[in-house]
């Protein structure tokens, strides 16, 4: 008689197989739908009748474990996925259950990781805080979609370390009552690929938007559904006919019956900003005011009337009239409000009337923007560091002080929270924000001599950023000194070198301490140079964490000359590309440290530097381009992209 075979499933994850007289036992975490198929299968080869029969025990179980050993593999290898939709085609205002499991991703071994649902509605992400159930080596989570939900992304992280699925992202879309995919969701994705995936570290996928909006836009109901998504799709191509394309949308937007003045105010924003046309945006306003004769507009340019204002006394004058004129304010209208209150602030800081900043502060209603124009002074009067001279410690001190405790209302109220961000998200956010101003408050108790105090605050700055802001860590190595003698700030300094976290100021403070002990020059040398070949090691190693080894995309570009050059002419050199843009500020900034590279390796015939414009839809585009380059006398050489090229390359 065959031995009895039992099959049970334990928990969730794992396969138990019994015999009557033995026990041949295999575990394994997998998937429910893989685990519910190796039973169907073991069930239905009858593995009883060909592995326990009468024949010797020893081969039998040697066909038992072969046969097992192979399944084992075949589900190991299927069960790479680390991440399943559990809710079948979800529908907006459901729950969505989601199972994850970190194996083999950054998470993995990592405790107390942080799952977070971003709902995509149109309008900006809503972030959801997931809490999760552990069961053996996967995790559970539900999410409660709204009725406006089109799609959801989803991510886990801890601390720098986060899973986006290798910037594939985790999401599903959300289906219609026929199973369709809802209408928008398409767009929703290509939100996230174009610019929101970045709120949870999902890097950009130009091509990828392109495509998912494309798609979307294929039939004629969507592109007039979703007109104002459809007219953003077709300014960013490069392609002139899908110019004039966005432009008749523009046009048949603004023939809607019943368009709202809001409406009509994007419609005209979109022919000023986005293409450029200011002849066409002041008829649009025209328009406007013709159809709304009393709308918001007015109040717009009352507010509006303040920029205009040269002179602080005259900024002073408009700012009180448009307050008696218009309060109380709408909460789109505030925030100018604040921005006025703060310009006047600063204004008067830099005059030293700090009664008036005091008086223009207390007008300010959003708690950070309060924090920040405080600390900003702060920071000036503290003189920008401890190594500086301070401008008026006593001030600062009273304005720290204040920008302190406004920054712990916002923790209170979290009035300021943007949707994208989770409470607890927005939170750490803010003690990030509360250590940076309490480093402000720290340096000025420093020139106040008050250095017990300062000490115990940096102490929290620096630990809050985890010793990464070499700023802090120059004014915590003085103040160790102060407080607790040169051993202590000697051996805080070692740290700092090995994790390569320090200034200039912190290598002469090291050397002043090294040295004091009869240390010779060469002695301090030799000391100073293994601190830090140790730093050298560390960042070379991290570097290396984050390199990728991905083939780069070739291209053939014109330079500044009008001859071509290709990546593939460059083979067997290093290649820095940089892209740039003569509107984009943050890459003008980087150019002086950009000089400063190729200036180091200019005579280096294996490096090259390349930096392609790219985005420019000025028609004097190369003009202009040239100009800045001589202007500020750049050694760069400037490929440009072509502006013809599909959206995305």
């Amino acid at each position: 008689m065959p031995t009895k075979l039992t099959v049970t499933r334990h928990l969730r994850h794992e396969v138990v197989i019994q015999t009557r007289k033995k026990y041949a036992v295999l575990l394994f975490s997998a998937h429910p739908f893989l685990l519910a198929a190796f039973i169907s299968f073991l069930h239905l080869i009858h593995l009883q009748d060909a592995f326990f029969s009468t024949k010797p025990q020893k081969q039998n179980m040697k066909k038992l474990t072969t046969l097992l050993l192979a399944i084992t593999f075949t589900i190991v290898a299927t069960a790479q996925k680390n991440f399943e939709v559990m809710t079948p085609k979800p529908t907006p205002g459901s729950v969505i259950t989601i199972e994850y499991m970190p194996r083999n991703t950054v998470l993995q071994g990592v405790k107390d990781f942080e799952a977070t649902a971003y709902l995509l509605e149109g309008k900006l992400p809503l972030a959801k805080t997931m809490q999760l159930k552990q069961e053996g080596g996967i995790y559970r989570g539900t999410v409660k979609t709204n009725d406006s939900t089109r799609a959801v992304f989803f991510t886990f992280a801890k601390d720098d370390k986060r899973d986006n699925n290798n910037d594939e992202g985790y999401y599903t879309v959300l289906y219609d009552k026929a199973g369709k995919e809802v209408s928008g969701s398409g767009l929703a994705l290509a939100s996230v690929y174009g610019n929101y995936g970045g709120i949870w570290g999902l890097k950009a996928n130009a091509e990828k938007a392109a495509d998912l909006n494309k798609k979307e836009f294929e039939t004629a109901e969507a592109k007039t559904k979703y007109a104002n998504e459809y007219f953003a799709f077709l300014a960013k191509s490069k392609n002139e006919a899908d110019k004039e394309a966005a432009r008749a949308v523009l046009a048949g937007m603004l023939e809607k019956k019943g368009i709202s003045e809001a409406d009509m105010l994007k419609i005209k924003n979109s022919y000023e900003f986005t293409l450029k046309d200011k002849e066409k945006a002041e008829a649009v306003m025209a328009k406007l005011k013709e159809k709304f004769p009393n709308g918001n507009w007015k109040r717009t340019e009352a507010l509006s009337a303040f920029a205009k204002e040269k002179t602080l006394k005259d900024r002073e004058a408009r700012y009180a009239e448009i307050v008696k004129a218009l309060a109380p304010f709408t909460k789109d209208e505030q925030p100018m409000i604040d921005n006025m209150a703060t310009t006047l602030a600063k204004t008067n800081a830099d005059s030293g009337n700090y009664d008036a900043v005091k008086k223009y502060v207390a007008q300010i209603k959003n708690n950070m923007a309060k924090a920040g124009i405080l600390n900003n002074i702060s920071w000036k009067l503290a003189g920008e560091g401890i190594n500086n001279k301070p401008l008026n410690v006593k001030t600062g001190l009273e304005l720290s002080m204040m920008s302190l405790a406004a920054v712990n209302e916002e923790k209170k109220t979290l009035t300021n929270k943007p949707p994208y961000q989770t409470d607890e998200q927005y939170r750490r956010n803010l003690d990030f924000t509360y250590h940076t101003y309490g480093d402000t408050y720290a340096t000025l108790l420093y020139h106040n001599g008050d250095y017990a105090k300062a000490y115990e605050i940096e102490k929290q700055a620096v630990e809050g950023f985890k010793r990464k802001d070499m700023s802090m860590n120059e004014a915590f190595a003085a103040l160790t000194e102060k407080t607790k003698g040169a051993a202590a700030a000697r051996a805080e300094l070692e740290k700092f070198f090995e994790e390569g976290k320090y200034t200039k100021g912190m290598r002469e403070q090291l050397q002043r301490l090294y040295t004091s002990g009869g240390k010779t020059e060469a002695e301090w040398t030799a000391y100073v140079t293994n601190l830090e070949e140790l730093a050298y090691n560390k960042l070379k190693a991290e570097l290396a964490k984050n390199m990728i080894n991905i083939p780069a995309p070739q291209f053939a570009l014109k330079d500044m000359s009008g001859k071509e050059v290709s990546l593939s002419s460059l083979k067997g050199k290093v290649v820095v590309v940089d892209f740039w843009a003569t509107w984009c500020g943050p890459c003008i900034a980087s150019f002086p440290g950009m000089q400063t590279a190729l200036n180091k390796f200019k005579n280096n015939p294996d490096v090259a530097f390349l930096f392609i414009d790219t985005w420019e839809n000025d028609s004097n585009r190369v003009q202009k381009v040239t100009d800045f380059i001589a202007k500020n006398k750049y050694d760069f050489h400037v490929l440009y992209d072509d502006p013809k090229a599909k959206e995305g390359n």
